[in-house]
């Protein structure tokens, strides 16, 4: 007799984590696809499997889903960029870092979002708001970063460190627009950075 092995139940708490984060993934796709205005809740909720009033559940409107994609985005960056300070020596932090920087252009929709925020939030007051907010708070943990790494390969940034986050934070959403416009385009972000980082290009 063969042993059929029954798979457990998920709890509730799991199913509703589940279908959210199959949620954000898709909304994250629809984004990346056709942007924040062209994208509708129909089209997130198709992409997911799901129907309108499951994506309801978990999000109040398109806005709430986006800023989610955002926050989390962040979160998510900063917390690799942090990681790769842990340990080692200048030489180490320096390659490391700039490893990361080489495959930001490739790998990150932070950026690219960005720039939808920034578009959205000429025209509509209440993104206007938590634009605001979110740009501070980015601005805020990205200059931590900065003076932690500076710190630890022991030099001095080329430029003050208010001035070298916002230089970043812009170079990045630029190059994001770029690649939305000419995605075979041959332009990276990473050789800019890597100048400003001090790191040396390989």
């Amino acid at each position: 007799m063969n042993d059929v092995r029954v798979e457990p139940r998920k709890s509730r708490a799991e199913s509703k984590a589940e279908t959210r984060k199959r949620l954000l993934d898709a909304a994250r796709s629809v984004f990346m696809k056709i942007g924040y205005h062209g994208a509708t809740l129909d089209m997130i909720a198709a992409e997911a499997g799901f129907t309108k009033g499951a994506l309801y559940w978990h999000f109040r409107n398109k806005q709430a889903i986006f800023l989610t994609l955002i926050e989390e985005s962040i979160a998510k960056n900063l917390g690799a960029v942090n990681s790769l300070l842990a340990d080692g020596t200048p030489d180490e932090i320096r390659k490391r870092i700039g490893d990361f920087v080489d495959g930001s252009d490739d790998r990150e929709v932070l950026p690219q979002f960005g720039v939808e925020l920034e578009i959205e939030a000429r025209h509509d007051e209440s993104f206007r708001a938590i634009h605001q907010v979110l740009i501070v708070q980015h601005e805020a943990a990205l200059a931590k970063f900065l003076e932690r790494y500076f710190e630890a390969i022991g030099e001095t940034p080329k430029l003050p460190i208010p001035e070298l986050t916002a230089a970043l934070l812009t170079i990045f959403k630029g190059f994001a627009l770029c690649r939305q416009n000419r995605p075979d385009g041959p332009v990276k972000s990473g050789r800019i950075v890597r100048i400003l980082l001090n790191i040396p290009a390989d």
